[in-house]
């Protein structure tokens, strides 16, 4: 079997005067489109790995800020209480401080009693706030006043001063009370006072 053959007219003209072909830095075009492509998606992949290791970094700083500031409270307390030790001694060294001359005041009392006299009672009371004074009070039993005036004459050798005394006597029974200050506590207290208005 044959094939018929068919002529063709070719009707394409020829195109003589045509656009010049493209310059060379206009060829570049595509290839900076593809390199621009591809450096958005590198940035882009460095942006999420930055971003994701600036989120863990800022959890560390956040876990070690809460740390730092534990570690500030812990030592905020630990100051606290250890200025409330220190207060409480030395609230204690200021109570034996007046304490001390309590035992000689007593011995003294008891010593100054003469035969033929006696302690009824005696009562030596001391403020926490101010330990230096003591509020003093005794009752004797004697015939005579003299009794009393010796047992005040050895507290004042003690360098006690007694202030606000009250006296009453009745039927050989002589009550005295007055509140007593240690003059050396005092001196002592003095001394530092001057001493820092010195320095």
């Amino acid at each position: 079997m044959q094939i018929p053959v068919y002529l063709i007219d070719d009707f394409k003209t020829d195109r003589k005067g045509g656009s010049p072909p493209l310059p060379i830095y206009l060829r570049l075009l595509p290839i900076l489109l593809y390199l621009t492509i591809l450096a958005s998606i590198l940035l882009n992949a460095i942006f999420v790995v930055r971003l994701s290791q600036a989120g863990s970094s800022q959890e560390v700083a956040l876990a070690r800020d809460r740390s730092t500031q534990d570690e500030l409270k812990k030592a905020k307390d630990s100051r606290t209480a250890l200025e409330k030790e220190a207060k409480k001694a030395s609230d204690i060294l200021a109570w034996l401080d007046a304490a001390r001359p309590l035992q000689p005041l007593v011995v003294a009392i008891a010593r100054s009693i003469e035969p033929g006299s006696s302690i009824l009672s005696l009562r030596l009371d001391r403020d926490a706030e101010n330990p230096a004074q003591i509020r003093f009070s005794i009752r004797i039993a004697s015939e005579t006043p003299r009794q009393l005036d010796l047992t005040l004459a050895k507290i004042a050798d003690l360098r006690f001063r007694a202030f606000s005394p009250q006296q009453t006597a009745e039927k050989g029974e002589f009550e005295y009370s007055a509140t007593l200050i240690w003059l050396d506590a005092r001196a002592r207290d003095n001394a530092g006072t001057t001493e820092e208005a010195g320095s």
